[in-house]
């Protein structure tokens, strides 16, 4: 795991700034950390073999995408329904507000 380091204040800016910003000052970077790579370890979990995007989307589809589709097709189908009456019924009022008045 990766060492933190206590901020370092410094007097080069607090002159310019009254010390306003001693709250925002991020801590020391160590640049020299490198992370551990999953294929050197020996751990279960960490497999080197990569799924591909279409093994992920069939197995979500076939057991997880089913249970809910039907819920989720009929809240969409009252949602569409929902939305479209007012459109319908603008849509028809701008029809008769054109024809009221273009007979003057």
């Amino acid at each position: 795991m990766k060492p933190t380091f206590p901020i370092i204040s410094s007097a080069r800016g607090e002159s310019f700034d009254g010390g306003k910003r001693k709250s925002r000052r991020s801590p020391v970077t160590d640049y020299n950390y490198h992370s551990v790579a999953f294929e050197e370890s020996s751990a279960r979990y960490a497999s080197a073999r990569a799924r591909s995007f279409w093994n992920i989307t069939g197995d979500y589809l076939k057991n997880e995408a089913r249970h809910d589709f039907w819920a989720e097709a009929v809240l969409w189908a009252v949602l569409t329904l929902t939305a479209s009456l007012p459109l319908i019924s603008d849509a028809h009022a701008v029809i008769e507000f054109i024809r009221a008045i273009g007979s003057y």
